[in-house]
């Protein structure tokens, strides 16, 4: 059983010493892979779809989301994806939590303690009356048919309460004058837990149930069955955490000819998403790949493959790897071996397969704007194929544009951070000197539900020794209102020569020391560049690596170029310099690049970040800060004729 190291988190997961300073992931208020128009396309294609359906009836959520698979379901409520199952059998699962089709909180949810439905999985109608293919005859309770699925609570999410429950109802035939809502029966039921007490940490972490059909009623041509969630508010709690319940379910089997203890499915499936070819990073720009490929590859890649029969089967695997006109550039093989029952031996471990090693020289090293590859991982059992191939067939698209990124551009948390003049900030390392142009941010809708300021920052160095190489001049905010389900772009307001590390982030001013007034930004669970994440919250102890395992979503965009030469470093813009900055005594420093005379005549002035002068006269080379609170101040420096005003900021952190 190939091991693997999983963080759950739950409703509000606080992290760092102190108790007003603090990181702060939360559970998502919106679904940003749902939206108005993406719901919309879903209902186009459900009236589309054709009914009733033949058995079997079986989907392991492998489609691509974020909806069920039309052919399948008759609704629009769940989240199909491959983000919130731990240890899934196969990589997708449907997601039942209290966000509606279009990834709000349902309108309908009240904090009162009383369980309310939220999600509804509904099939299509079914014939369930009689099989066809090559003997059609009737069906009748004495063919043994049966429902199976199995169901995890939490996941990657929160786990459920008590008072939470996962439900299976089957639709009665209609009586006279009554309504569809009141004929669906419950046939099966659980309550919440948490996926550690629900699973005790080990396999499987998904449990099986398996339903029998056997009232005659239900052996009709309309049969339909459905799962809904049921989900309770404690009184008084703020209603902002969507995915707070969390249910996963996989591989729902409806068919005939089956046995209550009839486990095994003859089929072999990769069982997570694919992976990125580069080490640290899932994006990067090309020109900057190209400079030193060997760093940035990784060795192997972590590929999980289940066998879902009791029954073992040699399969082979391998992985190609396309260029952007679908031309094969390279292949491995890792052979053909032998897969045990997922059920007693977990996911492959045998390496050539599990974990394969990444083909030397991967990928051609010409220069060019940008490359988009797709690698793609497939398994086969036999000449054919096993009796599902669906989940056979892996894709990764790694594209190299004009980014970098940790994450993978979907997150399951919201990461807030809570201080005086909190500021995050990202370690990237460029091969080459490059320019940095912007920076994008994925920011996450919270309680504040308006826009916040913060200023767009770029270091050198963090540290005793910290060196901001930028800050905007003015502070920039988060979006207004609904944010879009995207990255938001913020342009430096001039491009800035970059060379081996750099840290960029963001610096919001004030004291943010409610959840309510703190600037949220996406956090994905499924890469943990944690150790590339530094956090400063203002209470003396400086910048902390993170200890929330994910990655935060933040990319710095740089300038794209075809050349591979190296630019001539950069002068020094003129300016004032404020130091030590962050400060944390009684004085700062001051030094204009002038000495002397040339210093003479010069008005000084100070503000806070709200604008307040707090400070006005001559020029001085030391400033007695003792009385100004923690917080980001502006220096402004002027009085020559000619001379342009000089601006420079600096924190005081005490």
């Amino acid at each position: 059983m190939k091991p693997e190291k999983i963080l759950l988190l739950f409703h509000c997961v606080l992290i760092a010493s102190g108790i007003q300073a603090q990181e702060i992931l939360l559970h998502l208020e919106h679904n940003p892979s749902k939206s108005d128009s993406v719901a919309q396309e879903h209902r186009a294609a459900l009236k589309a779809t054709a009914y009733p359906l033949h058995l079997p009836f079986r989907d392991d959520f492998t489609n691509p989301g974020p909806y069920p698979d039309t052919r399948l379901w008759s609704d629009n409520d769940v989240f199909v994806n491959n983000r919130f199952g731990v240890h899934p059998l196969t990589y997708g699962v449907a997601t039942f939590d209290m966000l509606d089709m279009y990834g709000r909180i349902y309108a309908h949810a009240e904090a009162n303690n009383i369980p309310f439905v939220a999600d509804r999985l509904s099939s299509h109608p079914i014939r369930l009356d009689s099989v066809f293919g090559g003997n059609p005859r009737a069906l009748s309770p004495a063919d043994s048919v049966v429902l199976s699925f199995y169901f995890q609570p939490q996941g990657r999410g929160g786990d459920p309460l008590p008072a939470d429950s996962l439900i299976l109802q089957f639709l009665r035939p209609a009586a006279d004058g009554e309504m569809e809502d009141a004929r669906w029966t419950n046939v099966w039921g659980a309550s919440g837990e948490s996926l550690s007490g629900f699973s005790a940490d080990t396999f499987p972490y998904f449990r099986r149930v398996a339903i029998p059909v056997t009232d005659p009623a239900y052996f009709r041509n309309d049969f339909r069955f459905r799962f809904l969630n049921k989900v309770s508010i404690p009184a008084g709690q703020m209603n902002n955490s969507g995915t707070r319940s969390i249910w996963n379910i996989d591989y729902v089997t409806l068919d005939h000819g089956r046995s209550l203890s009839q486990t095994g499915y003859y089929d072999i499936a990769f069982a997570a998403p694919a992976q990125s070819i580069l080490k640290e990073y899932t994006a990067m720009p090309w020109a900057q790949y190209i400079a030193d490929p060997a760093s940035h590859l990784r060795d192997r890649f972590d590929i999980s493959i289940s066998n879902l029969d009791n029954t073992a089967y040699s399969y082979s695997y391998k992985y190609e790897i396309q260029d952007e006109g679908g031309t094969t550039i390279r292949t491995y093989s890792g052979g053909a071996w032998v897969i045990p029952p997922f059920v007693g031996s977990g996911y492959q471990d045998y390496q050539p397969h599990a974990n394969p090693l990444v083909i030397p020289n991967p990928l051609p090293l010409s220069p060019a704007p940008e490359r988009r590859f797709r690698i793609r991982h497939s398994i086969r059992e036999g000449a054919t194929g096993d009796g599902y191939t669906r989940n056979d067939t892996l894709i990764h698209r790694q594209d190299f544009t004009n980014y970098y990124a940790y994450d993978d551009g979907t997150p399951e948390m919201i990461n807030l951070l809570k201080g005086y003049n909190p500021a995050r900030a990202i370690r990237f390392v460029a091969s080459r000197p490059d320019t940095l142009e912007a920076i994008r941010f994925f920011f996450m809708e919270t309680l504040q539900g308006r826009e916040l300021p913060f200023y767009l920052t770029v270091w050198k160095r963090l540290g005793p020794d910290e060196e901001i190489i930028y800050q905007s001049a003015e502070p920039l905010f988060t979006p207004r209102g609904d944010l879009p389900a995207d990255f938001a772009t913020y342009a430096l307001e001039e491009a800035l020569l970059i060379e081996d590390t750099f840290y960029v982030g963001l610096m919001q001013p004030g004291n943010a020391l409610e959840a309510r007034g703190a600037i949220g930004i996406g956090f994905d669970l499924h890469n943990d560049a944690s150790h590339h994440l530094f956090n400063n919250v203002g209470d003396g102890d400086g910048w902390q690596e993170s200890v929330a395992r994910g990655a935060l979503m933040v990319r710095p965009v740089l300038k794209r170029e075809l050349t591979t030469a190296i630019p001539p470093s950069a002068p020094k813009a003129a300016g004032i310099h404020v130091y030590p900055n962050p400060a944390g005594g009684d004085h700062v420093r001051i030094e204009t690049g002038e000495h002397g005379r040339a210093e003479e005549g010069l008005l000084m002035e100070v503000f806070d970040y709200q604008g307040r002068l707090l400070y006005s006269g001559t020029f001085s080379s030391r400033l007695d800060v003792s009385r100004y609170p923690a917080g980001l101040y502006l220096l402004r420096v002027s009085g020559k004729p000619g001379r342009p005003l000089q601006t420079a900021r600096f924190i005081i952190s005490r």
